[in-house]
This record gives C-alpha cells, structure tokens and sequence, in this order.
C-alpha cells in the first residue's frame, strides 16, 4: 500500500482536480441509485393498477436520472484525462531529472534498456492505476457504499443476503493480489531484460553481421521473449480462474434475492411488493457490477505496483554526489590542479588509487600513460566528480572540487573522450551544445582550429547538414575532431583529453593531434593516452602502475632513465617499424 500511496501523492498536486473528479462521480452515482427506486414506483404502479395519470412523468424523471448520470460522468472522465496527464508528466519529469542528477556508479551497473523500459513502459503501466483507480475505482466504491446504504435502510433481510458474497470476494482478491504481485515483478523484470537485449542488438548491429551472431542472437532474443511470455500468461492464467471465480460467487447473491425476494412477494405482498422485488434486482446488478469491477482493478494495480515499485527504485536511488550546502566560487584562471594524498576504490574492490598526488601546473600539459587499469580514466573521473575520493582531496587553486558546485566545476572542463557522443541531429546542433549564442563566424574559427571545416564544408548542407544518432554517418576521426571543435567553442580553461586518437589511423591520428595542439594552448591539460606518440610535446609525462605513480619528466627524461616509459616507447616504435 505504500507504493499506492505514493502514487496518489501525485494526484493530491491537483487537489481541485482530484475532489472536483470525487464531486462528479458522487453526483453521477446519486441520479443512478435513484433508478432502482422510480423503476420500482412505476412497476407497482402498473401491477396495483393504480392512477396512472402521472405514469409518463415518471418514465420521464427515469430517463432524466439516466442523462444526468452519463452526462455527468463524462465530464468526470474529461477531467479526469486531464488529471491523469498532468500526474504523468510530474512523474515523466522527476524520473528525467532524477536520470540527470544520478551517478555514474548508477549506470555503470545497470543496463540502458532496463532503465529505458522503467521510463516509458512502467510509467505507462502507473498510468493505468491512475486513470482506472480514480476512475472506476471511485464510482464503484461510491456505488456499492450508496446501494449497501438504501438496501438496508429498506429491506434489512434481503440487504443481508446481497452483500454475503462481498467478504468473500475480498479475501479472494486479497489473496490473488499477493501472488500476482510477485508474478508481475518477474513479469516487469523479464520486461527490462528484453528491452535492454533489443538496444543492445540496435547498437552492436555491425558487430553482429560482421561476427555472423545473427542465429546466436536471434536465440537470446527468442529466449528472453519466452521467458517473459512464460511469467505473462502465468498471471493471465490465474486470473482465467480468478476472475471465473469472482463471477460464480457473485451470481449465488443474485440468486439469493430473486429466491428470498420471490418468497417475500408471495409471504407478504402488502409490505413486499412486485415493484419492490424488482427495484431490489436492479440494486442488485448496481451492487455486483462495481463490485467485480474492484475485483478487476485488484489483477491492474498488481501489475501497477510492480511497475510502481521499478519506478520508485529509481527515483529513490541516494545520490551522493551532489552540490555542498554552502559552495564556493569556482576559482580565477590560470588553475592548477591538486591531488593529495588520494585512495580511491569502488565498492567491495581493491584501490584503484593509492596514495597519489599529482599537481597539474597551470597552462601546462600533463600526460597519464600506463597500462590497461592502471588508473588513468580513473584520476580524470574524481577531477570531473562523477567519482569522489575516499581518502585525500583534489583541489583547484587550493579549492576542493567538494566545495564547488557541479555546474560551475563541469562547466569550466571541456572533455574529449576516446569515444565521442554526438547527438542525433546536425553538425550545427552538436556545436551549439558548448554555446548556444556562438555565431556563424566562430563556429567556423572551431572547427578550423579542430582541423574538421575541411570535411564539414565538403558535406551536403556543411554544417546543416544530419549527421545521424551517435553521429554514425562520420568516421570515428571525423567525430573526434567536431568533439574537439566543440570543446574550442566552449573555450574552457581545463581540459582533459582520455584516449583521443586510440580508435583512428595514422593520417587521422594526425589531423587531430594538431587540432589537440590548438585546443590545449594556454590550458591546464590532463592527457591520457596509450599511444607515447600523443605525449611527446606533454610539459610532464606520468607514468601509473596499479594506482601508484612509478615515473614522472619529459619525454626525453624519461627514456634518459631507462625506465619504465622506456620500455613502452621501445615496444611501440618496434612495432611501428615492424
């Protein structure tokens, strides 16, 4: 009930649409408790054969209770559209900035398509609690509340036998809502792992044909979607009997009244009579209808609530990096990067980061090298905070990056990764990232100093021109050097560059080795790189080796100690030559 609840805590935002919604189905339910009523008074009126001078009337003010009803029910139901998509908005928004606000450790171990699947298929599965609850479930409990309320106010004995079935039925549904809760988690689970197979095979689709894994993948694929067909038809078959079920016992109290109501027509027909027996099946059929209907909601706010549950994890995930209560102005230029005395490791693993301090001069270039999971990518996370130590400090002009706000530190470091993100859009689109008001002009001035017009000019529309989601119609130096055009464009004092000619050949390697010259004049640079080639203009070069600083100098110290980095520079060459 938890989870229900704070799903209506969405709803009470709106609480003049929500009572308004409430007022409409108790005035919509009020004409229709009317009808048993009047049909009872107009068929006493034929079987006594009394006046029938008022007869139409009557006729009329029942067909008056049943426009009034609907009437009013559909301006409920409009307003409750309303309602529902203003509840489904705030909760699409808060999942979104909550995806912003959340960590990297929070991607990093879960798959994008399960999380895709919470955003859009649970929410809708929420949806329908919110529509369905408010809407049936409202006028239904409002229904068998007034029934329950005229039936013994005027048949005590016959009121009794009506509602017998209901305890019945609750504890039925109870007992269904507890089993079907769990089926419906694995359902939403299968769910998820089904989504994230899909994008999976969207986006490794060359690896796929050129590794000929399509029977491999058509498998998983076919084995995930039966697993989730499996749990599907599980809760489909329970309520195949549930539902049944629920029927049966219901038609007993139907049966009920036309017996026991029958017998009272015959046994005392002055006190009960034929119009009486009639009204009391029509509040029958007005009582069991929302009840069955509660019923069936019960089956929808099992899956509700799985899906509500995926949602809220989501939403109630901790995030520890976040901005401090009292920050401090980001620092002046020129910076100099600090890193004191840092430890760091994930959870439950060794250190990645033992004892490591580091400065990073102020418009010097500083380079990492080392081996794979030597710690590199791992120094330039905790200086962007996606990461914070757990022992030590990493501080900007002796400011610690804890102490300034996420905007105004992130907003000051232009990265260029060694794979490039682009979005789905056109060149153009992608720059205006960095600054939305850079002119024709200065677009132009970054991409020249990224070494990327001459191709940009040579596209169909240049810059208008699309370049697809992830920019997949550009070669991976093409995207390398817009990424670094758009950095330019930013024009930040610090600037890490992790691996930005890993993935390209050698002539491109080129290109965007001078666009990385034009990039990092007169900036704090953090440059991390396998290939020694990249580093030989680096003011100082770091060698890393299990999370410890092992060598630093220039590139000629460093092969004049014979070191370490010596060892890598004469590896590579070799193969180079070879």
């Amino acid at each position: 009930m938890k989870t229900i609840w704070r799903v209506s805590t969405y709803l009470f935002r709106y609480k003049f649409m929500f009572w308004g919604t409430i007022a409409l189905a108790i005035g919509s339910t009020l004409f229709f408790l009317a009808v048993p009523k009047i049909a009872g008074a107009i068929v006493n009126r034929i079987t006594e054969q009394a006046d029938l001078s008022n007869y139409w009337l009557w006729v009329l003010l029942l067909v008056s209770c049943y426009g009034m009803r609907e009437f009013l029910n559909s301006m409920r139901i409009r307003l409750n559209n309303v309602l529902e998509q203003k509840v489904l908005i705030d909760i699409r928004h808060d999942l979104h900035a909550k995806l912003l606000d959340l960590p990297v450790r929070y991607f990093d171990s879960r798959k994008s398509g399960d999380i895709a699947s919470r955003v859009i298929e649970d929410v809708q599965n929420v949806e329908r609690v919110i529509l369905d609850g408010t809407e049936q479930g409202s006028t239904a409990l409002l229904t068998l509340l007034g029934v329950s309320a005229m039936m013994f106010a005027s048949e005590p004995r016959l009121a009794g036998l009506m509602v017998l079935p209901i305890p019945i039925i609750i504890v039925m549904s109870r007992l269904h809502f507890k089993t079907q809760s769990v089926n419906w988690r694995n359902v939403r689970r299968a769910s998820g792992e089904l989504s994230s197979l899909l994008i999976e095979d969207i986006q490794g689709n060359r690896l796929i044909n050129s590794f000929a894994l399509k029977d491999r993948e058509k498998k998983r694929f076919s084995d995930k979607a039966e697993e989730l067909k499996a749990f599907t038809l599980k809760g489909m078959f329970r309520w195949s009997i549930q539902g049944p079920l629920n029927g049966f016992v219901v038609s007993l109290g139907t049966v009920a009244v036309i017996g026991y109501g029958g017998y009272l027509t015959l046994s005392e027909p002055e006190t009960f009579k034929t119009g009486d027996l009639v009204e009391y099946l029509l509040f029958c059929y007005m009582l069991y209808v929302p009840l069955t209907q509660i019923s069936s909601l019960n089956n929808m706010f099992a899956t509700g609530k799985a899906s509500a549950e995926r949602v809220f994890d989501l939403l109630d995930f901790p995030i520890d990096i976040k901005d401090p209560d009292v920050a401090k102005p980001f620092p002046s230029t020129p910076l100099q990067v600090e890193f004191s005395s840092v430890d760091f490791r994930y959870s439950e693993r060794a250190n990645l980061l033992s004892d490591f301090s580091l400065i990073l001069p102020a418009g010097k270039v500083t380079a990492l090298v080392g081996h794979t999971g030597a710690g590199k990518s791992t120094v330039a996370n905790l200086l962007q905070r996606y990461y914070d130590v757990s022992e030590g400090s990493v501080s900007i002009n002796g400011i610690d990056v804890r102490e300034l706000t996420l905007q105004s530190l992130r907003s000051q470091i232009g990265m260029v990764a060694q794979d490039p993100f682009l979005f789905d859009g056109s060149v153009r689109d992608n720059l205006l990232l960095a600054r939305e008001d850079a002119t024709e002009e200065e677009l132009i001035q970054a991409l020249e100093g990224a070494c990327a017009w001459d191709f940009v000019s040579r596209l169909p529309q240049k810059m208008d021109t699309l370049i697809g989601e992830r920019g997949i119609r550009l070669s991976m130096g093409e995207k390398q050097r817009l990424t670094i055009a758009r950095v330019i464009l930013r024009n930040p004092p610090l600037v890490i560059l992790d691996e930005a000619t890993s993935a390209v050949d050698t002539l491109t390697e080129a290109k965007i080795q001078a666009a990385v010259d034009n990039l990092v004049k007169e900036r704090t640079t953090l440059v991390i790189a396998h290939r020694l080639s990249t580093v030989l203009k680096a003011d100082k070069i770091v060698v890393l080796e299990k999370g410890r600083i092992i060598e630093t100098g220039t590139h000629d110290e460093l092969i004049h100690i014979d070191g370490h980095y010596a060892k890598l520079w004469r590896v590579q060459t070799d193969l180079i030559k070879e």
